[in-house]
């Protein structure tokens, strides 16, 4: 059974430079280190508050090396059922089932409906434990993938994985309003994105998000600390329900600051 959303899995081209940004800014903790001695890559994985990334760093990355977001993983306690199961759907699998490069545990990779990659992993090594504080993030609020086919998504992470519809929002346009479905299992958040019309150009993991008190005290401190707010943030959110502000990491990767209650915890 899949059980758990664990983490974004994301490649860098400074291991150095990523970690100080996670760890010496947003407070994160290594929870976990590793390597894939086949393609030399460093693994790592960071606790932010009570949500998990894990940093990929090829020594000798490709010509081909995509960097920033480049999966979504989900933890399971019957890889093999779980991946014959998935496939048997029509899902497309990438890799199946093995041991982990690493040497630790087992996972296998298959294919959402939008194109997202999806690693499924059997282990047993705790990383949640005792999840760091900071001065300004409060929690993980959610991961984020773009859905232009939400229904072949919903019947993914819903129907066949077993997350439950926590809420749905919508952000009105007079052409082309988005859609918002947040999924979950607990603690862990998965938002998808949906217009009619597509922008082509749209990032399919387009962030993750980290929830604060205030949006705007939130990226004073960030700036203080030589890291500026994306242009045209902080403004309202689109659904009307708090302020959002936007940094990127040393990769490009979006990272969301929200002001909002918990999903949880809306009406």
């Amino acid at each position: 059974m899949i059980y758990e959303l664990n983490h974004y899995g994301i490649v860098v081209r400074d291991l150095q430079k990523s970690l100080d940004f996670y760890q010496g800014l947003l407070g994160a903790r290594i929870v976990y280190k590793g390597f894939i001695p086949p393609s030399k890559t460093d693994v790592i994985y960071l606790l932010i508050a009570g949500g998990l990334i894990e940093l990929l760093h090829p020594a000798e990355p490709g010509s081909d090396t995509k960097f920033g977001i480049t999966h979504i993983a989900f933890m399971s306690n019957d890889l093999d059922a779980d991946y014959e199961r998935l496939t048997g759907l029509g899902y497309v699998g990438h890799v199946a089932p093995k041991v982990a490069g690493s040497g630790v545990g087992r996972l296998a990779f298959l294919g959402d409906p939008n194109g997202a990659r999806i690693e499924l992993i059997q282990r047993d090594v705790p990383m949640r434990d005792d999840p760091p504080r900071h001065a300004v993030i409060r929690a993980f609020d959610h991961y984020s993938l773009l859905a232009n086919d939400l229904d072949g998504a919903l019947k993914l992470y819903r129907d066949a994985m077993g997350m439950k519809v926590l809420k749905e929002m919508t952000v009105p346009h007079p052409t082309n309003p988005l859609s918002i479905v947040y999924l979950n299992w607990d603690y862990d958040v998965l938002e998808l994105l949906h217009r009619p019309s597509p922008d082509p150009k749209a990032e399919l993991y387009g962030h993750f998000a980290l929830r604060v008190d205030s949006v705007d005290e939130a990226l004073k401190y960030l700036a203080d600390h030589g890291v500026p707010a994306e242009p045209g943030t902080p403004k309202a959110a689109g659904t009307g329900i708090g302020r959002i502000g936007i940094i990127r990491d040393p990769d490009g990767v979006k990272i969301e600051l929200v002001d909002r209650a918990d999903l949880r915890d809306l009406p």
